[in-house]
């Protein structure tokens, strides 16, 4: 893909790949929050924070209009986008919970998201104006469930990126999994899907969900090829899937207990 190998290896150096579901640690046994404090203050205060996103939405234009153009099939062409950490910002939401030293929980999470205040991420309105332009559908996959279907709506109109509900698929919760499959292959069904953009490599294929003691580490090897192509991973470093992993997805565990599995984990 032409000029696309430069821009690959930039943003792999500058991306770490998270879910698409807050999950914030406990601050409630005495331990402190140093790790994500130091990553939301970096999300939100870093140029370079910054320059990650408006890399991977420049790169994502690349990819789209190469994807675009080698499409010799019938059906409407399509991207597919999460919300959270993709496309809106809810690192306030984070702070939040630090400030007032909370564990996430749904309610917390609903009270934020009815505020509809979540801001767009850099570069991400300017790209889905641009696929649009190109003529291809814009959906949102997202694991917010379907009862915040309509602050979603507003605030993404808000923030720029305006869409209606049939665009919009949210995880219902009647069907006892956040897994992203049943609503990829619903849009499959009608459109070729060009691109996928997330900061969760769930956001791209199940084989990242619920990851073993492995990290999925072995999988991101072996779609290396992917990645830049037909995927394009943002960088979230506040909290994700490849976290859960590390703890056994178990985030009742004490703050120590966490803190000693991750450093047990590191290369020394």
């Amino acid at each position: 893909m032409k000029g696309l190998s430069v821009i690959m290896g930039l943003v792999a150096a500058g991306i770490v790949a998270t879910s698409c579901t807050p999950k914030t640690n406990s601050q409630t046994d005495g331990e402190p929050m140093t790790h994500l404090l130091l990553a939301t203050g970096w999300f939100q205060q870093s140029a370079e924070m910054r320059a990650c996103y408006y890399q991977s939405y420049t790169l994502a234009k690349m990819a789209l209009k190469e994807n675009l153009q080698n499409y010799k099939g019938t059906k409407p062409t399509a991207v597919v986008l999460d919300i959270d950490e993709t496309v809106l910002d809810n690192s306030p939401f984070e702070a939040k919970l630090m400030g007032d030293r909370q564990n996430y929980s749904d309610s917390a999470w609903m009270a934020w998201s009815a505020r509809e205040e979540a801001l767009a991420l850099p570069g991400a309105a300017e790209f889905i104006a641009y696929a649009r332009e190109l003529g291809v559908e814009v959906f949102f996959i997202s694991n917010r469930i379907l009862e915040e279907r309509d602050r979603t709506l507003r605030n993404l109109a808000s923030a720029g990126m305006a869409v209606d509900s049939a665009h919009l698929l949210l995880y219902d919760l009647s069907k006892k999994t956040s897994c992203k499959d049943e609503r990829r292959s619903l849009v499959s069904e009608s459109h070729e899907i060009l691109l996928f953009i997330g900061d969760n490599l769930g956001d791209y294929t199940s084989l990242f969900d619920r990851r073993d003691s492995r990290l999925a580490l072995h999988l991101a090897d072996s779609l290396r090829d992917d990645f830049g192509r037909k995927f394009i991973i943002l960088p979230n470093p506040m909290y994700g899937e490849w976290e859960n992993a590390i703890y056994d997805h178990n985030y009742k565990l004490p703050m120590a207990e966490k803190n000693r599995m991750m450093l047990d984990l590191l290369r020394k």
